[in-house]
């Protein structure tokens, strides 16, 4: 009868072995999937651009200014305010560097029995050259709409000529474009 509690101890400390090791390799697995879905691209900065204003307002700012420097030098328009809705941010697509390793082990113990155990380990990194995280590709965000108030848009000519300027330029659908005289003192 000693026999056999000893061969039933034997199985139970293998079996309770056997229960600690899967455990740990499923509390390990799923730390490293945790810290590998956890990787962020790193926060953009904007440079010359005041500390209360995004890098939204920013690129809106810089596109009205540029829209109206272009559209003051057409002959007859004088002096303009353009306003500039984006739709979102500038889209960017990170470099990364991934990885995946798989180790398979076959183990056969004592009594003919077999056991087979796989590793994956995955690694998932945003590749970074110097400071600044490496950018594959950039989307320049959708025009939601322009507003321009120009002198001179009360001639029809120039008005058509403003219209025109800004469609070419931004290459938007005319329903989005809306072209005012300035009213003045």
């Amino acid at each position: 009868m000693g026999f056999f509690k000893q061969v039933i101890t034997e199985k139970i400390t293998l079996a309770v072995i056997l229960l600690v090791i899967v455990a740990a390799i499923l509390i390990f697995t799923s730390q490293e999937d945790q810290s590998a879905a956890s990787v962020q691209p790193p926060a953009e900065t904007v440079t010359a651009v005041p500390e209360n204003e995004s890098g939204f307002t920013a690129l809106e700012k810089q596109l009205e200014e540029k829209l109206a420097a272009n559209l003051e030098k057409i002959q007859g328009v004088g002096k303009t305010k353009v306003l500039v809705t984006l739709t979102s941010d500038v889209k960017k697509q990170y470099a990364r560097d991934e990885s995946v390793t798989k180790k398979t082990s076959k183990e056969t113990d004592k009594d003919g029995g077999t056991r087979e155990t796989e590793e994956v380990t995955q690694n998932n990194k945003i590749v970074v050259v110097g400071e600044n995280a490496l950018i594959i590709t950039e989307e320049r965000p959708e025009v939601a709409g322009v507003l321009v108030i120009a002198q001179g848009a009360s001639d029809p000519k120039i008005k058509e000529q403003v219209f025109e300027a800004v469609r070419t330029l931004l290459n938007i659908q005319p329903a989005k474009i809306s072209v005012v005289p300035m009213g003045g003192i």
